[in-house]
């Protein structure tokens, strides 16, 4: 009966170790790296030409009191844009009035996989130029070249596509003519 117990006894530690040893092993296979960070979107309104007298963003992540080419966190989404002004070039003096439609997106960081972290996505940057005649200079009198990262899509009377794009980056803005508004509240200042 001793012989017989020690056999038991030397089974169940057997057994018990041969448990340990795959739980062990199946944990550390299994482990799941952590996902990689989202990308940031930052926005910049800039101005060419004349500087608008009225500007709405659009969105809050623009301050109201803001200041041109400077970069401002942004949440993702679908915003529109309004500016206006009054324009003299030289011959006559025009009042404009332009909406603009554009999103704001970011990356998403690479899921981490069994044994590895996922890779941190890029910060995306964009900058929204406000002009008297739409995005850059587009009119009869003067021809403006677009710059390398910038191809037009469509052009009409009323209204201006363009997409710009940079690596990888990519970003499709609409700007249309619009009568000035009334009730322009928040001007510009700095």
């Amino acid at each position: 009966m001793k012989r017989k117990g020690i056999i038991t006894l030397r089974k169940s530690r057997g057994i018990i170790f041969f448990l340990l040893v795959v739980t062990f092993l199946m944990s550390s296979c299994e482990e799941r790296g952590y996902d990689g960070r989202d990308g940031r979107a930052y926005l910049a309104l800039a101005y060419s030409v004349d500087e608008p007298d009225y500007i709405d963003a659009g969105t809050a992540s623009v301050p109201r009191h803001f200041y041109w080419d400077e970069y401002y966190r942004s949440a993702p989404g679908y915003y529109t844009m309004y500016y206006d002004g009054i324009f003299y070039d030289g011959i006559s003096v025009t009042e404009y009035a332009w909406e603009v439609d554009y999103e704001v997106y970011i990356y998403e960081g690479e899921p981490g996989g069994i044994g590895y972290n996922g890779a941190d996505a890029p910060d995306t940057y964009f900058s929204v130029e406000c002009n008297p005649y739409g995005p850059y200079v587009y009119d009869e009198n003067r021809k403006a070249s677009l710059p390398m990262n910038v191809k037009l899509i469509k052009k009409t009377d009323k209204q201006i596509v363009i997409e710009k794009s940079k690596n990888q980056f990519g970003l499709r803005i609409t700007y249309k003519k619009v009568a000035p508004r009334e009730d322009n509240q928040v001007k510009k200042k700095g």
